[in-house]
């Protein structure tokens, strides 16, 4: 197993395919011209492979595909096959921002893909241009949709900014009551490339479920589903909506889901600011260019490239890989705690979601 200094066990792998993005998120992508990797330096297919039949040996058992935006990189379809051919691997998902995605929905799910969070942070065309940079709003919806219609898991990432999206978080909820998607919420983190983060700009996961109980009412963990008022709710669909929300709870997922007394709807909140969730981390990142980060604030990380390059044996790797997991820091709670917080502590384009 992939233990660290903290007794955390790394299940969960997170593989950027590609820093190139057809995005320009202002919370995300560096301003200006960008300087993209050179293909050379950029992990094959077989490489990628061969790392994760090394990981899934030590107990990684699921895989997300990120970026960038990992539908830049060709013929993706490819790797998802070679990855689900890898014994121990249980699922492989994918993080886009939905652009290409609606087109090649069907050839994923053939190829192997289980479920995809699709980035989506206002119903707004004209906010939706000014945060991403494209004209693309009505393209990413579609995606959603044609994700679902092929029989994926469709999650929504929301981003929620003070004075940028949060008035429409209510609207995003509401969206999860009528599609059933589930609709993460997440806290802003000091990984932008544009230097904008300030802790003034972080809407809170407290003032979310404030501001939704106060326009909705009965938000409730799943956790505490049971504990909705009868009188509510159909005794029936109660009793249907508590089994599906049991199946839905994963303790080591970073979001914390809620739904309502009636069970229609699940959201989550990632509070990754105001309440962290380092202690149960059992997530690694590879980077496009194969380095190795144990943390998202790791920063350059461990160089996986050049060991397969320069000829070192599986063995080699894996003792290595070991060796990096036992340094994993412990997290931003101590960056936190430390008041070392600032914009761009990493380069969210390069490492994934």
């Amino acid at each position: 197993m992939l233990v660290d200094n903290f007794g955390r066990i790394a299940k969960k792998l997170r593989i950027s395919v590609t820093d190139k993005c057809n995005m320009r998120c202002m919370y995300c992508m560096p301003r200006g011209k960008v300087s993209w990797l050179n293909e050379h330096d950029v992990l094959n297919y077989n490489e990628i492979a061969r790392l994760v039949t090394i990981l899934a040996d030590l107990g990684i058992d699921r895989i997300r595909l990120t970026g960038g935006e990992p539908l830049l990189r060709p013929d993706l379809q490819n790797l998802i096959v070679a990855l689900t051919k890898i014994e121990g691997i249980k699922s492989i998902s994918m993080t886009t921002n939905g652009i290409l995605f609606g087109e090649k929905a069907r050839a994923f799910k053939a190829a192997g893909l289980e479920g995809v969070n699709v980035s989506l942070d206002t119903f707004k065309p004209a906010r939706f241009k000014e945060i991403t940079g494209v004209n693309r709003l009505d393209t990413v919806i579609e995606a959603i949709n044609a994700a679902e219609e092929v029989g994926l898991s469709v999650k929504i990432n929301t981003v929620v900014i003070r004075g940028w999206n949060d008035d429409e978080i209510v609207d995003f909820a509401n969206y999860a009551r009528d599609t059933g998607h589930v609709v993460r919420f997440i806290e802003f983190m000091p990984l932008d490339g544009s230097g904008i983060w300030r802790s003034n700009l972080v809407y809170t996961k407290r003032e979310m479920i404030e501001l939704i109980n106060r326009s909705l009412g009965g938000l409730v963990p799943l956790d505490n589903f049971s504990k909705c008022d009868l009188n509510d709710t159909n005794d029936m669909n109660y009793k249907n909506n508590s089994i599906k929300h049991e199946n839905q709870i994963n303790k080591s997922d970073p979001a914390t889901l809620f739904s309502f007394c009636d069970g229609r709807g699940t959201i989550g909140f990632i509070p990754s600011m105001t309440e962290p969730f380092c202690s149960s981390c059992d997530r690694m990142r590879l980077t496009s260019d194969g380095r190795l980060l144990t943390c998202l604030f790791e920063n350059p990380g461990y160089d996986l490239r050049n060991m397969l390059r320069s000829g070192k044996p599986n063995y080699y790797i894996k003792r290595k890989i070991s060796e990096n997991v036992m340094k994993k820091p412990e997290g931003i709670i101590k960056i936190i705690r430390t008041n070392a917080l600032k914009s761009s502590l990493n380069l969210m384009h390069t490492i994934g979601g």
